[in-house]
């Protein structure tokens, strides 16, 4: 629905209201006019008459009728004015226009008949014997109290309307111009009026769209000026407001955004309302695209979207844990969720508020200190079950016969040996921690090729045992910030490993180079191999790829663990690319 403007409300209502003004003052005017004109001509036509109108019944009276239409004649040529005499019955006796001979019988003209009653009526109407318009005044004539006839004078009213006209004219131009006039000051005054309510109205658009610089002027008049002020104090209370709410919501949104745990907000169709950046990351979701939409849609997760809909039902806050393989990996994540209902103003539900913590690393961490503990266990538990059978057999007689004795003896120092070489990787892994932890370890710029070199010289025998090459390439320039002794171990772990995996007669290469900030060391071989599964496992303590064969071969089953926290310790990090039955290739990351 369109809306006029006030201006063109009050200008066309004033207007109007002026022009109607004018017209009933015109009318009134002009009828007031020819009303004063016609009760003016009708006196003098009176008063005419009854100054004729003894001289007329002396003429009656003798029966003069000659005398009378001559007496007629003379008195209307003298007066301007036409008398006519008119007998009781009607008939027209003298006339000082007209032969009274052809005039027809006047019983029935209303100011005769008002004159033959006794009453004096103008009448104002169309002569048709002279053919124009005509002013009559009857008055009667009595003779000794008895009727003897009616005297009428009659003028034409021509020069009255003539007169009138004029008079009319002018009134028709004077209102005009007060008209014109009026227009003009009622389309100043409508200005006037509408004018600071469309101030105002601007006003109030800059305010609603947040602008408010601008104050509205309080002036005019005080119903005006008030609203003025109440717009400029609401303005004000708005602006305070609205920074207030802008604020807090920046400091929300910025609480919302970064929070490290995921928060989803639903309503009661379970639709997504909003989700933060580690919400989305989480559920691995665009947070745009998945606003509006189902919980089950969106994420595809019937756990969460139970998990909701328990939170929707329950009138206090729930806990709980669910999995779910999301993401390009397909990797199984761990999320552990606190839900909340949420509740408008006047208590009715809102939806709910769904805070989501990534406890994949805890779940892990706790399978990985459960692997730790069974296998640490089973490590110690080999060794030592073994001191203790054959202690115990020896106690038991077997110390009689030399050479079980002396057979014995050596499995107990074999385990013992063994048993010495878990604890002393233990608190070798132990202290690179500690160290690392507290920055105790000494990094200098040293060449890498010296350490490597020393590693192979350590690896050298037990490769050659096995008919194995162990070959370097690294440029004498190529330096980094590195504890000797450390990397000098973590290298030989490898070595020792590749030497280990790798069939007789392989080449181990060992390779360093220098890209841009970093310097790789890279140990190759053509051994066993690693399945894909188990990489992302091996740097855990006592965890061994193929059980069985690293039994046989020895080892603490730290060696790895050892690797990546001396790597550490370096800022660096490690690598593993293998296949199995095609070898590995560890690379180690050094900052430059």
């Amino acid at each position: 629905m369109h809306n006029k403007r006030l201006i063109w409300q009050l200008y066309p209502s004033q207007l109007l209201i002026t022009l109607g003004a004018l017209l009933a003052f015109t009318w009134y005017g002009t009828s007031s006019i020819r009303s004063f004109q016609l009760n003016e001509t009708a006196a003098r036509l009176e008063a005419q008459a009854q100054l004729v109108a003894n001289t007329v019944a002396v003429y009656l009276g003798h029966d003069d009728i000659t005398g009378l239409e001559a007496f007629c004649r003379e008195a209307g040529k003298k007066s301007t004015t036409r008398l006519t005499v008119i007998a009781p019955d009607g008939k027209v006796l003298a006339d000082s226009d007209e032969d009274p001979l052809r005039m027809e019988n006047h019983n029935d003209r209303p100011e005769i008949i008002a004159a033959i009653s006794g009453k004096i009526v103008p009448s104002l109407r169309f002569s048709q014997t002279l053919q124009e318009n005509l002013m009559y005044v009857a008055i009667p004539l009595q003779d000794g109290g008895k009727r003897i006839g009616v005297l009428r004078t009659a003028i034409p009213v021509t020069a009255i309307e003539q007169a009138l006209s004029a008079i009319y004219h002018k009134i028709v131009w004077g209102c005009l111009v007060v008209a014109m006039i009026a227009a003009l000051v009622a389309w100043f005054i409508a200005r006037r009026i509408s004018k600071p309510l469309e101030q105002m109205r601007s006003g109030a658009e800059r305010f609603s769209r947040g602008d408010f610089a601008v104050r509205l002027q309080e002036e005019g008049a005080e119903e005006v000026a008030s609203l003025a002020r109440a717009l400029n104090e609401m303005a004000t209370q708005l602006d305070i407001r609205i920074q207030t709410i802008v604020r807090q919501h920046s400091q929300l949104q910025a609480v919302f955004s970064s929070m490290v745990e995921g928060v989803i907000t639903v309503d009661t169709a379970e639709r997504i309302l909003n989700v933060n950046e580690s919400g989305a990351k989480l559920l691995n979701v665009d947070p745009e695209k998945i606003k509006g939409k189902s919980i089950l849609l969106a994420v595809r997760n019937t756990h969460l979207q139970s998990f909701v809909k328990n939170s929707l039902a329950c009138a206090s806050p729930i806990e709980g844990e669910f999995s779910s393989r999301m993401g390009a990996d397909g990797q199984e994540k761990y999320f552990y969720a606190h839900g909340t209902r949420l509740q408008d103003r006047q208590g009715h539900i809102a939806g709910a508020l769904i805070v989501l913590n990534d406890v994949t690393k805890l779940r892990r961490l706790e399978s990985i200190r459960r692997d730790f503990v069974a296998n640490v266990s089973h490590e110690l538990k080999t060794p030592i079950t073994s001191i203790e059978g054959f202690a115990e057999t020896l106690l038991d007689g077997a110390l009689d016969d030399p050479d079980d004795a002396r057979r014995f003896v050596a499995i107990i120092s074999k385990q013992a040996t063994r048993l010495h070489a878990i604890v002393e990787d233990l608190l070798a892994l132990s202290r690179v921690e500690q160290e690392a932890k507290r920055e105790e370890i000494v990094l200098q710029e040293l060449p890498v090729v010296e350490i490597l070199q020393s590693a192979i010289q350590s690896c050298t025998p037990r490769a050659e045992e096995e008919n194995m090459v162990i070959s370097l390439s690294c440029a004498p320039t190529i330096t980094a910030r590195i504890n000797s002794a450390l990397l000098e171990q973590a290298v030989v772990n490898l070595l020792d490993n590749a030497v280990k995996y790798s069939g007789k007669g392989s080449t181990i290469r060992v390779e360093a180079e220098e890209q841009q900030d970093e310097v790789l060391i890279r140990i190759c071989d053509n051994g066993v191999g690693i399945a894909p599964q188990d990489i992302s496992r091996i740097f855990e303590r006592f965890y061994r790829v193929d059980k069985a064969r690293s039994a046989k071969l020895g080892g603490t089953g730290l060696g790895l663990s050892i690797v990546k926290h001396i790597v550490t310790a370096h800022h660096g990090h490690i690598a593993v690319e293998s296949s199995p039955e095609k070898g590995s290739i560890f690379t180690i990351h050094l900052p430059v």
